[in-house]
């Protein structure tokens, strides 16, 4: 039996759209630090998967008392997320096997960063479908989020195994070796691979300026813990400044750059969610 408002594949392109990280680069424009102007990138994973996100069910208020399931999902679009919670849970006293309810409540738990709790309502779901591309996609992420590369690649690449339309997971994979191991090279053949892959992609062109940055053998990544952010050396250009210049810099500038600059990653769920 399927317990879904969507069939199978419909309902988990609306539910990896509702999760879509989004990152932003900024990369060394044609002005002052002062005025920076920047290149942003913005990744969503549904536009860079080239999925469509499926509509969801009919309100909540239109849904029948006694379907509890289509209810809570209808919740879940409505980003009413507590109702949604309240009603999934009942749904799995129920229906213990209903893999679908396990990880849309595994999703409110990822909104909520209730980590721990989210990855194991994913295994549970991965228990009744070990082929769920999904589930171990947002393993990843959960390993990411905990800081934690190895078991996040792992994830995202059975993700991308399982399921060839997942080919996002690389540009994820290429952002866990920048962000976690500050390894260029793994980034940048993380994404080479994923716009070999995704050349319609709209932001095909400013991850191939990304990946050109990466490539400059004058750019170094800062170290975990280092007073200069990969931000700031990506806003540089490349140019990684030393300490003594750095304080010049922000004198200068009264701290303008430390107050303007872009974050590198931004993960938050969608608007549509």
């Amino acid at each position: 039996m399927q317990y879904s408002t969507l069939n199978e594949e419909g309902a988990s392109a609306a539910r990896m759209f509702s999760l879509a990280p989004l990152m932003t680069i900024g990369v060394k424009g044609s002005c002052t630090m002062r005025g920076i102007k920047t290149i942003i990138l913005i990744a969503a994973l549904a536009l860079s998967a080239g999925v469509s996100p499926a509509q969801p069910g009919a309100k909540a208020k239109n849904v029948p008392e006694d379907d509890g399931f289509k209810k809570a999902t209808a919740y879940f679009y409505e980003r009413k997320f507590e109702m949604a919670e309240i009603l999934l849970q009942e749904e799995l006293k129920k229906n213990p096997e209903n893999r679908l309810a396990y990880s849309y409540l595994g999703d409110i738990f990822l909104h909520k960063k209730r980590l721990d709790g989210a990855m194991e309502l994913y295994k549970k779901a991965l228990e009744l479908d070990p082929k769920s591309a999904e589930e171990y996609f947002r393993l990843g992420q959960i390993y990411y989020y905990k800081k934690e590369a190895a078991p996040a690649v792992q994830n995202f690449e059975r993700a991308f195994g399982l399921d060839k339309k997942i080919k996002y997971a690389y540009y994820h994979i290429g952002l866990t070796h920048l962000m976690l191991e500050r390894d260029k090279q793994g980034t940048i053949a993380s994404w080479e691979k994923y716009l070999a892959m995704a050349p319609e992609d709209p932001q095909y062109e400013k991850i191939r300026r990304a990946i050109e940055l990466l490539k400059d053998p004058n750019f170094v990544l800062p170290p975990v813990g280092s007073d200069i952010s990969i931000e700031e050396a990506l806003h540089l250009g490349g140019a990684v400044l030393r300490e003594t210049d750095r304080k010049a810099e922000d004198k200068a500038a009264g701290h303008e750059a430390k107050k303007t600059k872009s974050k590198l990653e931004d993960i938050y769920r969608d608007d549509g969610l």
